[in-house]
C-alpha cells in the first residue's frame, strides 16, 4: 500500500493530523534537525501538501486535530513514518520514542512496534 494512497481522500483531515504527528515527533526534543525537517517535509510534499501548509502546521500545530486511520495497514505506515523522523538525524532521543509510543498507543498499536521496527532498521544498517 502507498503512502499516497492512504489519503486519497483527506476530507477528514488526516494528512495534517499526520505531518502534524511526525513534526511533534521531531521537534519534542527541543530541536528540529535539518535531516527530520527535509524528511517530514518529502513526506508532506508527497501527500501533495504545500511547503506554506506544512510551516502552517508547524506554526499552529493547536489547529490540528488528531486523526487516526481507520485500517491497519494506514496505522503502521505512520508508524513507520514517525520512526523514520525519529532515526533521521542518527540520535533516538528519548522524548522522541516516548512520544512515537504515545502516538502508537492512539493509533491503538501496542507501543512495542515502535520497538521492533528500531530494531529492525538497525539490524538493516548493520547488514550493508
Amino acid at each position: 500500500m502507498s503512502l499516497l494512497s492512504i489519503f486519497e481522500s483527506d476530507k477528514d483531515g488526516r494528512r495534517k493530523s499526520h505531518i502534524k504527528n511526525l513534526i511533534s515527533v521531531a521537534m519534542v526534543d527541543g530541536h528540529l534537525a535539518d535531516e527530520e525537517w527535509a524528511l517530514l517535509s518529502r513526506v508532506a510534499h508527497h501527500l501533495g501538501m504545500s511547503s506554506e501548509t506544512i510551516q502552517n502546521i508547524k506554526n499552529n500545530p493547536e489547529e490540528v486535530k488528531f486523526i487516526a486511520p481507520k485500517k491497519y495497514e494506514e496505522k503502521l505506515q505512520q508508524v513507520t513514518d514517525l520512526v523514520a523522523v525519529m532515526m533521521v538525524d542518527g540520535d533516538v532521543d528519548q522524548k522522541e520514542l516516548e512520544l512515537c509510543k504515545k502516538i502508537a498507543l492512539k493509533l491503538d498499536l501496542l507501543p512495542r512496534v515502535i520497538n521492533d521496527m528500531i530494531d529492525n532498521a538497525y539490524h538493516e544498517i548493520k547488514a550493508k
